[in-house]
């Protein structure tokens, strides 16, 4: 990174930002800049539009869709911030970001019926039969399932230990006498590795994507993340506090949680 890269960086640390973007915004604009091939001084809105008339051609390797509004949104507010930081500092005199590009809306939560989620589990291989088991009925996110250890696991007790999820919070995870007993033939069936599912981000993708395919449901929008809103509706529809939903899930703020209590008064209300 440039030194004013770096000094950007420290700016958003000194505003309050986020550790994602923190990491991630400067690494944004230096890609913008190597594309756009000028000074900072010489770039102007249209070289910005230029870029993000460029980003909206480009198909995601993970998804083999086009990038998403909120992650092309996400690049041009790096891009804003990162100017404004410039004019404040005096290293330009005008920013060049000049667009008026209102941000997305916040997309509906989708979550699976209760027999779309028996079609899954019917179809499934037995390594799908996992991932369903870690995304769905212990509500891990994708990198906490592809990271998850043998040896976090606890099979007598069926208990599962997150030892550095997302902002490095741990959590306690029990589960079922079914997922155990899975885990346990897949673990006895399958090479011993490190990591329970031995597989990258991607592949991961890759296989639910394949099992949505099987139950003809590759049609409605599902994601890999659908499992962990569908496990976290249905806790709140069954009774469990919105306090212990959160930290089943992991989330720092009880805000995030209560967005599912919003999805069941919402589906509630459907005729």
């Amino acid at each position: 990174m440039t030194e004013t890269i770096l000094q950007f960086r420290k700016e958003l640390q000194n505003l309050g930002y986020c550790k994602t973007v923190v990491n991630a915004y400067p690494k944004r604009v230096e890609v913008f800049l190597r594309y756009c091939k000028k000074s900072k001084e010489e770039i102007k809105t249209k070289d910005i539009l230029e870029y993000y008339s460029y980003l909206k051609t480009i198909i995601s390797q993970r998804t083999q869709r086009n990038l998403s509004e909120n992650y092309l949104h996400s690049i041009l507010l790096a891009i804003k911030l990162y100017f404004d930081y410039l004019q404040r500092t005096g290293e330009i005199k005008t920013t060049p970001y000049q667009l008026k590009i209102k941000a997305p809306k916040s997309e509906e939560r989708k979550v699976f019926t209760d027999e779309e989620m028996r079609k899954l589990y019917r179809k499934s291989s037995p390594l799908q039969t996992i991932i369903l088991h870690l995304c769905y009925a212990c509500g891990l996110r994708r990198n906490e399932a592809v990271e998850l250890k043998a040896n976090d696991i606890d099979l007598e007790n069926c208990l599962l230990y997150i030892k550095k999820g997302k902002g490095k919070k741990r959590r306690v995870i029990p589960f079922t006498k079914q997922v155990q007993k899975d885990i346990k033939a897949f673990i006895f069936s399958s090479e011993r590795k490190e990591t329970l599912l031995n597989i990258t981000a991607i592949r991961i993708y890759y296989e639910f994507k394949k099992l949505l395919k099987k139950t003809a449901l590759s049609n409605k929008g599902f994601t890999l993340h659908c499992l962990r809103h569908t496990i976290a509706t249905q806790l709140l529809e069954q009774g469990m506090e919105l306090e212990k939903v959160r930290d089943f899930l992991g989330h720092e703020y009880l805000g995030t949680t209560q967005i599912y209590t919003r999805i069941n008064q919402y589906n509630n209300m459907k005729m």
